[in-house]
């Protein structure tokens, strides 16, 4: 799983420098490229801006003859057209079922213009998911109204609908995106929903 990054807070936690989102969104470019070479060539030689790879091995090589690219992030113009050119998964987070249905139409324009079938990408959303209101602004903070419309909240038989939602918006899997403080009964929530779509 790849993506371009957006905590600063957590690059300065590490000492790793930020800079601007375009030139995170062109490592991720160069970095994706160079890895997909990597795992799936005997060698690989990559000159990008960033990234230089000289006659490259990645050895041993993973399992899978194609170990999956995950590209992540919600970037229609940069990040989706990387993941419609590079990715074999793409992933975003907090977004409600509108949003992801639109974002993939964008990104089966980005593998139209590079002559990829969507259907080669999978789809999957980070969700949250809370039993309130005070629980969502317990678990998230600051961030509770950014993320509001990508969590699901309330009974197992309104989660089903929700997951519904996002299964005919084009989500091939959905990701539980839990936060502390940890309310592992939200396992047994989940549990309840994924009983009801069986």
């Amino acid at each position: 799983g790849l993506g371009a990054g957006w905590a600063k807070n957590e690059y300065d936690a590490y000492g790793i420098p930020f800079p601007s989102a375009g030139e995170r969104l062109d490592l991720l470019e160069e970095s994706a490229e160079a890895i997909r070479g990597l795992l799936r060539q005997d060698r690989t030689t990559f000159a990008g801006e960033h990234v230089r790879l000289t006659d490259a091995a990645c050895d041993p090589k993973p399992v899978q003859a194609a170990l999956p690219i995950w590209i992540g992030g919600s970037g229609e113009r940069r990040t989706l057209r990387i993941a419609a050119r590079l990715a074999d998964g793409w992933n975003v987070p907090f977004i409600a079922p509108a949003d992801l249905a639109r974002k993939k139409a964008v990104l089966a324009d980005h593998c139209a213009a590079v002559g990829r079938d969507p259907g080669e990408i999978r789809c999957a959303v980070n969700v949250g998911l809370c039993r309130d209101e005070e629980a969502l602004r317990a678990q998230f903070g600051a961030m509770a109204d950014f993320v509001r419309p990508g969590v699901m909240v309330g009974s197992p038989e309104q989660l089903v609908d929700r997951i519904g939602e996002y299964v005919d918006a084009g989500a091939d899997q959905l990701n539980i995106a839990m936060r502390a403080p940890w309310d592992l009964s939200l396992l047994d929530l989940a549990s309840e929903a994924i009983a009801q779509l069986r």
